[in-house]
């Protein structure tokens, strides 16, 4: 135990010892002063001289001082001893209870041999055990207490992160839309259900060119007064918002012609929270020039045909003027072939001959032309065409010749496209590999593969080749290679493949090496509904 403990427990006792001394003394002092006035009344009742009286009072008081310091000091031993024997059990029962108190001890209380702290002892041994169970369930409380906090303190610190998290989320999706919404091209208004103007972009405002101060009142009236001004038919719009706010779920779009000339594409949607319709968002586009597009494109696309159909009418009468007098002069010749034939010599009769090819040449090559002038013109039905059946039949058309073999490698595919021009194509390769063929045993083959989305066909022939400087000039239309007294053609052939395959979407080339035949690819689309332009992306995109 320290010394302050003590000293603050000992502290009562030295107080009841100083009060009882401070007693004491002034008892003794009181006494010695009363015995002292007695004796000197009793000396002087005697007739003692008044020298005598002090001098036997002094002696008397200094023996009475003496008597009671000697009789002060034994009281106040016999005091300090009764104090410390009386108080000892007390001292000790209380030493326990303050063990007990501070769970320094289970031993029970010390009564201190005073039977008569028993009922005090085991009233407050009790109440110890149960401030004990009492303090240890509270402890368990409060540290059940402390975790449920601590749990819930993690919870809140979580829930704290995850909505600082979403609201960071928030203010990032805000902000991405208010930078979206300003870098749009389109101009966006939002209102409410009444069509009071919540919100609306920079470009709505230069679209429309509303002052500041109307948009700053957010009133619909006001907006819709001075877009009305700026309509060509205000009366329309007026009465497609009036509907918006009849039936605020519709969805709408229209185009609006402002009087300056302008052209805008308006969109219109409700925006809808939960289940309810809250607004409505608005979509200006300026589609002007695309207006004017494709006015012009159709006045374009009118003109167009117009010539077309003046075309098709100014080849058949070119046609027809130009075989009649043709027709005229193959008459006169065989006329005068039949009548004159006896009559004339051999450079004659080989005139006469190079005069009638030269008319069949003619009469072929407006036949060429009124073919070349047809296609893409003249459109015939898409149908499903089988190459091995058309392919069988151009060779019975063409009749190569008894030592030219035409071969198809493998089984050609099923085409979607127009029988006559897929004809035409087949049929020109066929007959430039026959008539040009060189070899005495002449051999021709035809094959296709797939490649992505088209057909690869190719015609390849064992004949004189072409060198590869001439490779663009045999798709020109009226270039031979050959000279025309060697070779009848017209030189329209191939330019007349070109031209369909590539009405179709696809390409035509050649790969050649002079003296070692030739091979022409062509391609063709798998699937003929899609547009010439995908078309072209895939198979005029490049060899294999």
């Amino acid at each position: 135990m320290s010394d302050a403990v003590k000293s603050r427990r000992l502290a009562p006792y030295r107080t009841l010892l100083i009060a009882m001394f401070l007693v004491i003394i002034v008892f003794g002092a009181s006494l010695a002063g009363v015995c002292y006035q007695a004796a000197c009344r009793r000396l002087a009742a005697e007739g003692l001289s008044e020298e005598m009286v002090r001098q036997n009072s002094g002696d008397l008081l200094h023996t009475t001082v003496v008597v009671t310091t000697v009789a002060i000091a034994l009281a106040l031993a016999i005091v300090s001893l009764l104090v410390v024997v009386t108080t000892r059990p007390v001292r000790t029962f209380l030493a326990s209870v303050a063990r007990v108190r501070r769970e320094e001890s289970d031993a029970g209380i010390d009564l201190g041999g005073v039977r008569e702290f028993e009922p005090a002892a085991e009233t407050f041994v009790l109440m110890a055990q149960k401030r004990k169970r009492s303090r240890g369930q509270l402890e368990r409380q409060v540290q059940q207490r402390t975790t449920e906090l601590s749990a819930m303190n993690k919870v809140l610190a979580s829930e704290v992160v995850r909505r600082m998290k979403v609201q960071e989320r928030l203010e990032e999706s805000l902000s991405l839309l208010e930078a979206t919404l300003e870098a749009t091209a389109d101009g966006i208004l939002v209102t409410g259900t009444t069509g009071r103007i919540k919100d609306f972009n920079k470009r709505f405002q230069d679209l429309w060119r509303i002052p500041d101060s109307v948009l700053e009142s957010h009133s619909d009236e006001e907006a819709l007064s001075w877009v009305s001004s700026r309509l060509r038919d205000p009366a329309a719009f007026l009465a497609s918002v009036r509907e918006f706010y009849d039936r605020p779920d519709t969805e709408d779009s229209d185009v609006l012609e402002f009087r300056d000339g302008s052209v805008i594409e308006r969109f219109s949607k409700p925006q809808v929270l939960g289940n309810q319709v809250v607004g409505r968002v608005w979509s200006f586009r300026d589609v002007t020039d695309r207006y004017l597009a494709q006015r012009n494109q159709a006045a374009l696309l009118r003109r167009v045909t117009q010539i077309n159909e003046e075309l098709t009418h100014f080849a058949y009468a070119v046609s027809h003027d130009l075989k009649a007098p043709l027709r005229g002069i193959k008459l006169v010749t065989e006329w005068l072939c039949a009548d004159y034939g006896e009559k004339l010599d051999d450079e004659a009769r080989q005139q006469f001959d190079l005069l009638t090819a030269r008319v069949d040449r003619m009469h072929n090559l407006i036949d060429g032309i009124l073919q070349y002038s047809r296609v893409g013109r003249i459109r015939e039905k898409m149908v499903t065409v089988d190459l091995d059946e058309l392919i069988a039949a151009v060779v019975d058309a063409i009749v190569p010749p008894e030592h030219i073999r035409i071969i198809i490698e493998d089984s050609l595919p099923e085409v979607e496209c127009e029988r006559t021009r897929i004809t035409q194509v087949f049929q020109n390769l066929l007959s430039n590999a026959v008539k040009f063929m060189d070899k005495p045993k002449g051999e021709i083959r035809i094959g296709c593969r797939e490649d992505g989305d088209c057909w690869r066909f190719h015609v390849t022939d064992n004949g004189p080749g072409i060198e590869e400087r001439h490779f663009d000039r045999i798709f020109r239309i009226f270039q031979t290679l050959a000279p025309r007294d060697e070779f009848e053609s017209t030189g329209v052939g191939l330019t007349l493949v070109k031209k369909i395959v590539e009405m179709y979407g696809g390409r035509v080339w050649v790969e050649s090496e002079l003296g070692h035949g030739s091979t022409f690819f062509f391609t063709l689309s798998k699937h003929h509904e899609r547009t010439v332009d995908e078309k072209h992306e895939t198979c005029a995109a490049g060899r294999g």
